[in-house]
């Protein structure tokens, strides 16, 4: 831990830090609140260590940027908020058919009550629309770890990563233990194949298929996740991302007698660490930030293992 240092850090500081840590090589990004000063840090601090980054005319040629370098096997990271996503959604589409070699993130910085954002657009959907599995933060050191899991996970798999971190991730301040950062991986060279990189439809058709069972893969692989366990009653409160760290807070402040369980990716759900957690509760809370995403996963798994217990939430009314 010689070369590691605890800073108070802004949550996007973090992940750009955790991007530089975790050996990206190219970054491309377009401004939008709260997404912002991922760029700009790794603008700032990145060049140093000889990473690329850039700020692209927009969100689609950003991605591709981003897309086009973890190809060629570079690892790569593209940021944007949570509406820029829609703008960059057909390469977003692709990418999981194609598949990657480099490890690729694409931060999506989602704005829920709408600091600086028309609408409050919850980019988990996102994840479960394009198989592409969603990490989810919950404060700055986990944005910034999470970040190298990401890059790791999806370069094990061959497969993006979305992280998706909110308002209230990417925009407070905490104690983040940093590190040197690793020697940027760029690629050695471009292999050509053209019947994955040229999405014609017989192509398509073929990679759909082993995007099928890469999926599978991914199912399993999340299970392997640091998912994050607090056995405190029978009463079971399930959630992820930044609404951990409320679930926490609730419980030691009102004296709730309840275990919690906080997924690291929403999408997919880790099924059987789901599974163990639910069958030792008498009811099951589902708290998330932003629509009811994993509680209704939740409940289309619970139906599918036949197991019965009231699952509260926001699709119930709950909250």
């Amino acid at each position: 831990m010689s070369n590691c240092v605890i800073k108070l850090m802004l949550g996007n500081h973090a992940i750009a830090h955790g991007a530089l840590e975790a050996g990206v090589a190219v970054a491309a990004g377009y401004p939008g609140t709260p997404s912002s000063e991922i760029i700009e840090y790794l603008m700032d601090y990145g060049k140093e260590f000889g990473v690329y980054a850039e700020w692209s005319s927009n969100e689609k040629v950003a991605f591709e940027v981003a897309y086009g370098a973890s190809l060629t096997g570079a690892r790569s990271m593209v940021t944007m908020k949570h509406v820029g996503l829609n703008v960059a959604m057909d390469p977003l589409m692709s990418s999981a058919y194609t598949g990657v070699r480099g490890g690729f993130v694409i931060v999506t910085a989602d704005d829920p009550s709408m600091w600086s954002s028309q609408n409050e657009q919850d980019n988990r959907w996102v994840g479960l629309h394009a198989y592409i599995p969603v990490i989810e933060p919950y404060d700055p050191q986990s944005a910034k770890d999470f970040v190298k899991l990401a890059i790791e996970f999806g370069e094990k798999y061959g497969h993006p990563v979305m992280m998706r971190t909110v308002t209230r991730v990417s925009h407070v301040r905490g104690p983040v233990t940093i590190c040197t950062p690793e020697t940027p991986k760029y690629s050695r060279e471009y292999v050509k194949d053209p019947r994955r990189h040229a999405l014609i439809p017989a192509n398509a058709r073929a990679l759909k298929e082993e995007l099928l069972r890469r999926w599978e893969a991914i199912n399993r692989g999340v299970e392997e996740l640091p998912h994050t366990y607090i056995d405190g009653g029978k009463a079971l409160i399930i959630t992820s991302g930044v609404a951990y760290t409320y679930a926490l807070e609730a419980v030691k402040n009102y004296g709730v007698k309840a275990s919690i369980l906080s997924v690291v990716t929403p999408v997919p759900l880790p099924r059987k660490i789901i599974i163990d957690a639910v069958t030792r509760a008498d009811k099951v809370i589902v708290i998330e930030e932003g629509d009811p995403v994993l509680e209704q996963q939740l409940k289309a798994l619970l139906y599918d293992e036949g197991v019965r217990v009231p699952v509260l939430g926001k699709a119930e009314g709950v909250f």
